[in-house]
């Protein structure tokens, strides 16, 4: 079974806590303190929750620790290739039964066992899951918290930290621009820059303001044919 293990040792990354704002800075605070070993994260979708968790993933490597990152909806998650002291675990509402069973069994070694930490995120509450009851009744152990909207200074400052993790020079005038006329949730906010920093490299164009109403009317063209 394949699994899928972002190698952030060589990647920049945002801090996780520029994505989460004041809103939601009882979550922020329990993340930082690293004292409780299973937390569980929902949201609406479009909130960057998968952001969020990556750079939480980040973190950690950065800090030396070993972590993962899985994404339930692309890969598919197996307790054997689990090896890590962080491990966040996303969408896990797609968790197959095979799945299912290995993340019950990571939540007993935690729980049980006091090493490690799980970060678990889903777009909905955890008593809402269509999951096997074994496996939600275990929730109940974990801190649960809803990933709240952040404001349009926090996305702002967000996208700001993005760019500069990925060492790209883009004006505040850009994404403001962004947040007026795109699409204003954080994951397609953060996507645009993801392909605008790709539609630059492709073009061999500075990203400015002309760049990015071409690269939207590209799209929209696109989307016509």
């Amino acid at each position: 079974m394949s699994q899928l293990i972002l190698n952030f040792e060589h990647q920049v990354s945002p801090d996780f806590t520029k994505f989460l704002g004041q809103a939601n800075r009882e979550l922020l605070q329990v993340l930082q303190d690293q004292q409780e070993r299973l937390i569980y994260v929902w949201g609406a979708e479009g909130r960057g929750k998968s952001h969020f968790l990556k750079a939480w993933v980040a973190q950690a490597v950065s800090q030396g620790h070993s972590a993962q990152y899985w994404d339930a909806k692309t890969k598919p998650f197996a307790l054997a290739s689990a090896q890590a002291q962080y491990i966040a675990i996303d969408a896990i509402e797609f968790l197959d039964s095979t799945e299912q069973q290995d993340l019950f069994h990571l939540f007993n070694q935690i729980r049980d066992g006091g090493f490690g930490y799980l970060l678990m995120c889903a777009n909905i509450p955890p008593l809402q899951l269509s999951l096997r009851e074994d496996l939600r009744t275990r929730m109940a152990y974990a801190l649960v918290y809803e990933l709240k909207a952040i404001n349009d200074d926090e996305k702002l400052a967000a996208l700001q930290d993005l760019a500069q993790s990925r060492q790209l020079a883009i004006s505040d005038d850009l994404f403001k621009f962004l947040l007026l006329h795109w699409r204003r949730d954080m994951d397609s906010l953060v996507t645009m820059v993801q392909q605008l920093d790709d539609y630059s490299l492709m073009t061999g164009r500075h990203i400015t303001l002309p760049l990015l109403k071409k690269l939207l009317e590209d799209q929209n063209e696109s989307s016509h044919i």
